[in-house]
């Protein structure tokens, strides 16, 4: 699911359909994601199921926009206990 902020201006209402889309088009990177408009430029805020996840959403948002980054405020969540991640152990 994704939210974004309400929108009062021709900006917000981008910001908040591009949030749609990165978040609906990267679904396994992002669970949730939302851009709001400051005064420099745009923060970007959210949850990513990993640090990849909390940078594709960052290149896609430049990609769209001219406007400068002020802040990724994208949290990256823990790995489910269990996971299957590589270790650093040679041949097992």
């Amino acid at each position: 699911m994704c939210t974004a902020l309400a929108c009062r201006d021709p900006l917000e209402r981008s910001l908040r359909e591009w949030a749609t889309e990165i978040c609906q088009r990267h679904r396994s990177h992002l669970r949730e994601l939302w851009f709001k408009a400051v005064q420099r430029g745009v923060v970007i805020s959210g949850v990513a199921r990993s640090y990849y996840g909390k940078q594709l959403a960052l290149c896609e948002l430049q990609r769209r926009c001219g406007l400068p980054v002020i802040a990724n405020q994208i949290e990256v969540e823990a790995p489910e206990p269990g996971a299957n991640f590589p270790t650093n152990r040679i041949g097992g």
